[in-house]
């Protein structure tokens, strides 16, 4: 997809107000569609890169494969974590076991996991060789980090979730991943404004 008509897709959610119901004050703003590089670091290098020591090290996770079949799923999905008021760079090499990185992008691995990022912008990859649905809890099983209503990556509080510009009340482990989508997780105070990024037309 052309990265105007990215931009034309998410558009209709920059500088709008979330959605609100009578047991939830407004919503905050949420921005136009930031422009992003490949192998930008998007937020502030909180984690080191690849997995977690409980996460994926090669073994099957949640029935996902660490391989190289040739994918008939390819998707991507744009993951923003901000705790104590600072978004916090989801890293790269998540999901890359053994990974080779050249200018900040995982060009290679001893294997990859059918969810993975190539750099810390926090674009999600999608390739697998089954067409199903894959989650938000099967990521964060490969990476290894904590993911509930008062923990997300080790930050605990309590946790908002937006997906796009509507705000997500479900189990946050069921929440399915789909093309170009925008997932917001809020640890503590909500900002004013939240951003929204514009997922590069190479990917």
């Amino acid at each position: 997809m052309a990265l105007a008509a990215i931009g034309a897709m998410v558009a209709c959610s920059g500088d709008a107000r979330a959605p609100s119901d009578p047991g939830h004050p407004a919503g905050p703003a949420f921005s136009s569609p930031l422009p992003m590089t490949i192998g930008q670091t998007i937020g502030a290098p909180t984690y080191v890169a690849g997995d977690s020591s409980t996460g994926g090290q090669g073994q099957a996770v949640q029935g996902i494969a660490c391989d190289g079949q040739i994918p008939v799923q390819h998707i991507h999905v744009h993951l923003t974590i901000i705790a104590n008021g600072v978004q916090r760079a989801v890293p790269l090499a998540i999901g890359a076991v053994g990974s080779e990185v050249i200018s900040n992008f995982v060009v290679d691995a001893r294997c990859f996991y059918w969810l993975h990022t190539h750099d810390a912008t926090g674009i999600v990859h999608v390739e697998a060789p089954v067409s199903t649905a894959f989650t938000l809890g099967d990521f964060f099983g490969i990476w290894g980090e904590p993911l509930s209503r008062s923990n997300v990556g080790g930050f605990q509080g309590s946790v908002v979730a937006y997906v796009d510009s509507t705000r997500y009340d479900g189990d946050l482990s069921a929440l399915a991943f789909q093309e170009r989508q925008q997932i917001t997780l809020i640890v503590g105070s909500v900002p004013d404004t939240i951003p929204i990024y514009a997922i590069p037309s190479a990917f």
